[in-house]
């Protein structure tokens, strides 16, 4: 007799679940729905597709209101996930900025202008808006200002490109090895990687500087090889630059969501 009560409190239980849980499903279709209209007006106005700061508010809020203090980490996480998946949901809803990666050399500039021009938008390259920016070359500022100052002028220029209308950025070839630059690309457009075969960047290069030394053959060796891996992590599209100029943007435009075409 025991057994059958127990049964029939978890029966009651799981009904009550999942009651609760169509609940949850009806409000959080209505969250989308909201999410939708906020990526219009985020589109109409040019704002960054992803508000960090509004997002951790929201976590913030929701788990200091969680009633039952041992219950906090679950509903922290919780309330992540649902802000997580609203952002990948606006992500599909609105247009957004395609990000170029990959080696210097790769044609990210060249491929860039006629992608922009292809899609009707702006065009960036991101080392000379940073030069126009500052005032001084981009080996200047390694020079007198640093590798790390330099990062940092990467993260907030682009910071301030987002808040443009949708535009092609160039990124310089060490962009993706800072974290928060890589997170505010990925969070607010598409990340494509221009690949490029190192031999053929390495002829490319030796056309301009002859004869390259051995060193330098060696050392954009060893950067291709530590980068790849990380530029194929961060990218959302992979695309092959070996043909033509118009070939690799053609490759491009077929990869992008319908959104951005």
């Amino acid at each position: 007799m025991h057994n059958k009560g127990v049964l029939l409190d978890i029966k009651e239980a799981r009904k009550q679940i999942d009651s609760i849980d169509a609940v949850l499903v009806a409000e959080f279709e209505k969250r989308l729905s909201l999410i939708k209209e906020i990526g219009k007006y985020k589109d109409e106005h040019h704002l960054p597709l992803v508000d960090e700061a509004r997002d951790e508010s929201i976590v913030a809020l929701h788990t200091a209101s969680c009633k039952d203090k041992t219950l906090s980490p679950y509903v922290e996480n919780y309330i992540k996930t649902v802000v997580s998946m609203s952002n990948e949901f606006l992500k599909e809803h609105m247009h957004k900025h395609i990000f170029l990666i990959g080696m210097p050399g790769a044609g990210k500039t060249t491929v860039g202008k006629m992608l922009a021009k292809e899609l009707g938008r702006d065009f960036y390259d991101l080392d000379q808006t940073i030069q126009d920016k500052v005032g001084k070359s981009v080996q200047n500022i390694y020079i007198y200002d640093g590798k790390d100052a330099f990062t940092e002028y990467e993260y907030t220029t682009i910071k301030e490109l987002i808040h443009n209308k949708p535009s092609v950025i160039a990124t310089g070839g060490g962009t993706v090895t800072y974290d928060k630059t890589v997170k505010l690309m990925r969070n607010n457009g598409l990340v494509v990687f221009v690949n490029r075969d190192v031999n053929h960047i390495l002829d490319d290069l030796d056309l301009e500087i002859r004869p390259l030394v051995k060193e330098s053959i060696e050392y954009i060796f060893n950067v291709y090889e530590e980068r790849y891996p990380l530029y194929e992590k961060v990218a959302h599209i992979k695309i092959g630059n070996e043909g033509s100029i118009t070939d690799a943007v053609q490759e491009i435009i077929e990869a992008l969501p319908n959104t951005e075409k």
